[in-house]
């Protein structure tokens, strides 16, 4: 049962920074650490962030770009990587990835994903002024079934809390970029700390929030309930 859970979003080729949090990580007394897949494609090494994961025992299920450079495909995208660049370990690490995992918190079951379950080019995004709702039926089927009180995904690239009223998302952002950061939720004390490393340096934390809802934090039915009027809760600075 996990107390305390590291959380890596996007990947995308960012070994040194994916060091620099493992690193950090080990310090830091967590049960376990998580990554939203998108291992591939990047301005980084794709078989030493393979290794790093590997080695450092991360949960990681695959994401779109994953997928894609496996069958060779989408290989226009910034930064691609390509089959030629995998050694045999990296090859078989990423192949073996899963779609989905899912795993048993203090607090509740979490899944893990890149998208929404299986679908990694899903986005959930409850709308603003500046930009579209996005919303997903998958979502709706698995808010009702009650399987889970958490999922964590990625494929945004934005570190943020969406309240619904049986589970909470965490979208888990990415290492790339100018906002990199990383995520610690500790479910027993029911909040979630988000690090910006994009300096390369000592993660730095940039916030924190409570996993319960707190005043002013909209809670959502569904997303089909998505009507753009909300503050987004960020995990950034």
């Amino acid at each position: 049962m996990i107390r305390r859970l590291g959380i890596i979003g996007d990947l995308h080729g960012e070994h040194e920074r994916l060091e620099t949090a493992l690193d950090w990580f080990a310090g830091r007394k967590l049960d376990a650490l998580v990554c939203t897949g998108d291992v591939a494609d990047g301005r980084g090494c794709i078989n030493r962030s393979c290794a790093l994961l590997r080695d450092a025992g991360v949960v990681t299920v695959a994401g779109n770009h994953d997928r894609w450079l496996l069958d060779d495909r989408v290989r226009h995208v910034e930064g691609a990587h390509h089959l030629s660049d995998l050694d045999d370990e990296a090859l078989a690490f990423l192949q073996a990835l899963p779609a989905t995992q899912s795993i048993a918190t203090v607090a509740g079951s979490l899944l893990l994903c890149h998208g929404v379950g299986d679908n990694d080019m899903a986005k959930v995004w409850p709308g603003t002024t500046r930009s579209r709702i996005e919303r997903s039926h998958k979502l709706d089927d698995l808010l009702g079934s009650g399987a889970h009180r958490f999922l964590v995904n990625g494929h945004m690239h934005f570190r943020v809390l969406i309240d619904f009223a049986q589970l909470l998302l965490i979208n888990a952002g990415t290492l790339k970029g100018d906002h990199a950061g990383i995520s610690i939720v500790d479910f027993e004390s029911g909040s979630v700390s988000a690090y910006d490393v994009s300096d390369g340096r000592t993660p730095t934390r940039v916030a924190e929030h409570s996993l319960a809802p707190a005043p002013g934090r909209r809670v959502w039915r569904d997303t089909q309930e998505f009507d753009g009027d909300w503050q987004p809760v960020m995990l950034y600075a």
